[in-house]
């Protein structure tokens, strides 16, 4: 299957519709119907039902993606083979990351990734939970990604980027607001603002010996959990690089004694990445170290 079938198939998948996809990979609507027909036709099988508003996989395309999704990994790793043996002056790096790392962190990663590599391009997915980055990496969808806590497969790379405090968040004017720390034996005695996420990236470390959150609200979205905290309606926990430049007053603190989670970055092989894969864990690492 030529790769531009493969990458337009996928990308269809990804959207759900043959115009969003047109309009990113920059082609037009009539050409993307055009490539699905004809691997339709030469498939022998309907891939895709076509339906008001979009399009979504038949039984038979279900089937076929994790197949396709193999040949446009092994063709990007062919073509990043290639550009490592011409020089970095082309190719594509595909990173996984979760929102906090994506918001204040690499945008300064990829400047400087930029200044010495300009023509590699950069790929970006976001997940917040880190099962779905390290599926990410684990599968080859991504070179490298972003990980909030080492991974549970003993086959992906991990580098250690920062141990991160685990902040408690609250109103000025909460009953805790003016300690310096937050002891981890009164977190049930509060109201809890609840992400969803971190029924799997917290609550392990936190509520622990009998502690139970007195769970008010469950959100899907830091920034609206810590709106809420701002306004007494409850505490919640965030990641101390989450609270940059916040727009909210709010209070925050590490807990007593300290939990702290390790952000790094992950990848299937180091030895086995694209030279451009390499480059920019390399960039990552000494990004950090330089800046945070």
């Amino acid at each position: 299957m030529e790769k531009l079938n493969a990458s337009v198939f996928l990308k269809v998948v990804e959207t759900g519709s043959f115009k969003r996809a047109a309009d990113i990979l920059g082609y037009t609507q009539a050409g993307i119907s055009y490539i699905i027909n004809a691997m339709e036709e030469e498939c022998g099988l309907k891939l895709f039902y076509r339906e008001y508003g979009g399009v979504r996989l038949t039984p038979e395309g279900s089937t076929l993606l994790p197949y396709i999704r193999n040949v446009a990994d092994e063709e990007h790793y062919l073509e990043e083979a290639i550009n490592d043996i011409k020089g970095l002056d082309s190719g594509t790096v595909r990173v996984s990351t979760f929102s906090s790392v994506y918001i204040h962190w690499l945008p300064g990663i990829i400047r400087d990734f930029k200044e010495s590599f300009p023509n590699v391009n950069i790929e970006i997915v976001s997940y917040d939970e880190d099962r779905e980055n390290e599926e990410m990496i684990y599968s080859r969808q991504v070179d490298c990604g972003f990980m909030a806590a080492p991974p549970a497969s003993a086959d992906i790379e991990f580098f250690e980027l920062m141990k991160e405090p685990l902040m408690v968040v609250m109103s000025e004017d909460h009953p805790m607001a003016s300690r310096k720390t937050f002891p981890r034996s009164k977190i049930g005695d509060y109201p809890y603002i609840m992400m969803t996420y971190d029924k799997h990236d917290f609550n392990a470390l936190i509520f622990t010996d009998g502690i139970k959150p007195q769970t008010a609200f469950t959100v899907d979205n830091d920034y609206a959990a810590i709106a809420m905290a701002s306004k007494g309606l409850g505490i919640c926990i965030s990641p101390k690089i989450q609270l940059n430049d916040m727009p909210f007053p709010i209070t925050y603190m590490e807990f007593s004694p300290s939990l702290k989670r390790t952000i790094g970055i992950g990848t299937r092989s180091l030895k086995g990445s694209t030279k451009a894969a390499r480059e920019f864990i390399r960039t990552a690492r000494r990004w950090v170290r330089a800046n945070v």
